[in-house]
This record gives C-alpha cells, structure tokens and sequence, in this order.
C-alpha cells in the first residue's frame, strides 16, 4: 500500500503539470488580455490609442513576460528556472523596452531606428556604473573632453547614456543636428570605434547608426538574465504575484483554503453521513410509498441550481424572512470584540446556510447512488444464501451487502471534492465567503493570469487526491482489493 501510495503522488507531478498545460492553452485562446483589464479597458481588448496607456500596456506585459513566446512564458511558470528578466543567469531576455520604426532613406532602403526616447542602462550595470556614466555624459557636454575616457572604460555599458542624451535634444531641436549632438555622435564613435564619415549632419545617419545599434547588435536584442531571483515556478512552489495587487498568490490561496476546504470537508462529511442511510432505508422500503415520497424529493432536491437554493435560504432566514441566520460572511462585523465561545457560535450560526447549499445536491445525488448499488448487491447469490440460513435482515443489510454496495459510492468521491470546492464559486458569491471559489472569480474577471492558474491547478490536484483516497479506501471497505 504504502509502495502504491508513493507511486500514485509521484505520478500526481506530471498529471499537474499536463492541467497546468491545458489551462494555459484555455486562458491564451480567450479573448483579450490582462494588460488591457489592467488598464480599466473592456476585456475584449480593445486598446486606446493614447501612447500613454499602450506604454504603460507594454510595460505591464514586459513585466510578466507576457511579451514573450507562449513556450516560454509555459516554461517560466513550470519553473524551476525563472525566465525574466530578473532570473536565472544562464538564460537571456529579449530587451525589447523601446518602440522602433523603420526608416526609409533617400537614397533607397530601409534602416531599423529608436523612437526618442530614454533609454535604459543595460541590465547588468551597477548603480554606481549608471551614475558615473551619466555624469560622464553631461561633463562631455559641458566640453569636458576628460569625460570621454571615463566613457570608453565603460565601453557598451555607457551607449545608454549617450543615445538618451541624443534623445533628449533630438526632442528638443528637432531633425536639425547641433553641436552637442555632433560630440555626442562622436563620443559613440570613438567608444565603438566605428568610423563616423558620412554619419554626422544627417538625421538618417545619426538614429539609423546609433539608435539601430541599440536592436540590432545585442544592446537591445538580448541580454543577460541578472540573477535577482533565480528560481519560480510551479515546481519551485511559486505561484507568482497577483498582477494588480502585488501580492503573493500562495499567501492569498492559503488564506482562501482555510475558509473553502473546511466548508468543502464538511459538506462531503455530511452528505455521506445522510446519503448512505437514506439509501438504504430506501431499498429497505422498495416499492413503498415512502420510497416514493423519497426518491421524488431527492430528485427535485438535485435539480434545484445553487444560487437559487441560497438566495432562497436567505429570503427565508435572513432579515426579509424570519430573521433566524446571518446571511452574508463568516462573521459578524463585530466579532473581534466577541469572547472565544462567542466567535465559535457566531462562526457556526454563519456556514449553516452556506453549507446546506453546498450539502443538499451531494447527499441527493450519493443516495440515489447508494440506492442503486445496494439494490444491485441484494440480489446476488450469496444475499440470498445469507437469507436462506435464517439471517436476520439487519444482518443480511449491514454484515453482508453494505460494504460491496458502498464501492460504487466512495468512487463518488474523487469527484465530490473538487465538485464542491470549485463549485464554491456560486455559493461563496451568493453567500460573500472570501473562499477560493470567489478568489477564482474575481481572477477570472480581472484576467489574472497567476490567480486563473493557480486556483484551476488546485482543483486539478484535488481531483487527484479525491481518486487517491477513493482508492484507499476501497481496501478498507474490502480486504480482497490490493493496490499493487
């Protein structure tokens, strides 16, 4: 058993990984994206043409990595590497924090160009680096040619400094080349060592050298993880940052697990402890009226929705009915000050609702199956042999055929528990639980993608240990299966 078990949660990291895969494809095929709900933009993902918010758009995909492949992006959230820019250094990025454009020149062709703008220092130069190449710059417009071998040492690492320094009075004068742009034009050439005839005065040759350096010859194409944060990832148990808030996933999954699994292991607990005696109290009543009675309301109880089953609860006990249960939350809004009995009753007197809707679909549905696998069982031979020694119905029921016709039921269950903690979406809505069916939702709404994935994946594995535990369980409900 023990060999089994281990095998069968070694096996759960592939399976996780294979969901992982099928809920990343999901999420991408949907229609727009989380830069643009960031945003305050509809989710179909329409973007205002306002340079403004398409910046701040392509910032916010650069940050995630959402501007990379979806192979990649897929192998950055598996992990254990982290792929960002701010990860492993074995790997590299594409630095793509600059618009080009492609510039036709007079005399024929094309030249791949910076839009003006400032440009960031490479990643993995130092604060104390950018600093000191950013005063060499503005002494070498100042006329201070000493500034020039300060910039030489620094050799590609201070081209940032010079291209926004060109940025800056391209802004400011226009196409017309002055003579700060020319020293400047000319500190990059003797830093590269590239010859600048022909280059200086035109606008084509100015941008189109200097600018295109910065995406074409590594300045800007790719460049060197920096080390920050080597490790993320589903395998290195990160599950990311919230995109909007901040905040870290497993610290708010963890909090929302220890409201929705309670309320789920409860439900499932009392489902079985009603389901199994009403179906055989069933059987032992086939045929009867009140066998009829009984199968009539579970089948009406099983096709009553959720959301209307709590919002009719609350008109019944809420304030618009009798007034009997709180409706909304788990407690009461002023529970801090509330002794520790106090709490726990408050507390108590607030999940009864929502755990009856979670409950009453459940042990409907487990004891038309308990039903169905006991009327099955009673008929085979050895029941009728037990019977035909005398044994008294009591006996027959609960000694003989109770145990072969539950297997059918704790089969149920690798499906019940997820059922019920993803199903919690509508009752922790109806009922404002801050469960993970609510935390599912609002991810969902705001497009998160860290919060999509992680809650979809929780789910997956639940389902996993719902079939492991099913299987255990069936060895102790008959001795003759063995798990090998």
């Amino acid at each position: 058993m023990i060999q089994f078990i281990i095998r069968r949660l070694l096996l759960m990291i592939p399976t996780t990984i294979g969901v992982a895969l099928v809920v990343f494809g999901i999420y991408h095929a949907a229609p727009g994206d989380a830069a643009t709900v960031m945003m305050g933009i509809s989710s179909g993902g329409n973007m205002s043409q306002d340079a403004d918010s398409k910046a701040q758009a392509e910032a916010f995909k650069r940050e995630y990595g959402l501007d990379r492949s979806l192979a990649v992006q897929f192998l950055n959230y598996i992990g254990p590497f982290n792929l960002l820019r701010d990860g492993h250094p074995w790997f590299s990025s594409p630095y793509t924090e600059r618009e080009t454009e492609l510039l036709k020149l007079e005399g024929g062709g094309e030249v791949l160009t910076g839009a003006p703008m400032e440009i960031d220092h490479l990643p993995n130069t130092s604060e104390e680096e950018r600093a000191r190449l950013d005063a060499a710059t503005a002494s070498l417009l100042e006329g201070d040619e000493g500034a020039l071998a300060l910039l030489k040492d620094g050799g590609a690492a201070s081209y940032p400094s010079l291209l926004t320094a060109m940025s800056e009075r391209r802004r400011a004068f226009g196409e017309r080349v002055d003579d700060e742009v020319a020293r400047l034009a000319l500190a990059m050439a003797s830093v590269s060592g590239a010859e600048v005839s022909g280059v200086l005065g035109t606008r084509e040759g100015l941008i189109g050298e200097w600018f295109g350096w910065y995406y074409t010859e590594g300045g800007g194409a790719r460049v060197r993880n920096t080390g920050e944060r080597p490790w993320a990832g589903l395998l290195a148990l990160d599950l990311g940052k919230e995109m909007q808030d901040k905040k870290p996933v497993s610290e708010e999954l963890w909090r929302r697990f220890q409201v929705t699994v309670p309320l789920a292991l409860i439900s499932v607990l009392l489902s079985y402890l009603i389901a199994l005696p009403l179906g055989i109290f069933s059987v032992r009543r086939q045929g009867t009226k009140v066998d009829g009675a009984t199968t009539v309301i579970l089948f009406v109880l099983y096709s009553i929705p959720s959301f209307w089953a709590g919002l009719m609860l609350i008109i019944a006990f809420g304030k618009t009915g009798l007034d009997w249960l709180p409706v909304l939350g788990l407690h009461d809004k002023d529970a801090d000050t509330f002794t520790r009995g106090q709490y726990i009753w408050d507390l108590f007197l607030h999940i009864i609702m929502p755990v009856a809707t979670l409950t009453y679909g459940s042990f409907a549905y487990l004891s038309r199956q308990m039903r169905a696998g006991m009327l099955e069982v009673i008929r085979q031979d050895y029941i009728r042999t037990a019977r035909a020694k005398g044994l008294s119905e009591n006996v027959v029921i609960y000694k003989h055929a109770l145990r072969n016709s539950m297997i059918p039921v704790i089969t149920l269950l690798a499906a019940i528990l997820p059922i019920l903690i993803g199903g919690s979406v509508i009752v922790e809505s109806v009922f404002d639980i801050p469960g993970m069916g609510k935390y599912a939702f609002e991810g969902l709404l705001r497009r998160d993608f860290y919060i999509v994935m992680a809650t979809t994946i929780f789910v997956g594995v639940m389902t996993q240990v719902g079939i492991l535990l099913s299987d255990i369980t069936y060895q102790l409900v008959d001795p003759r299966i063995r798990h090998t």
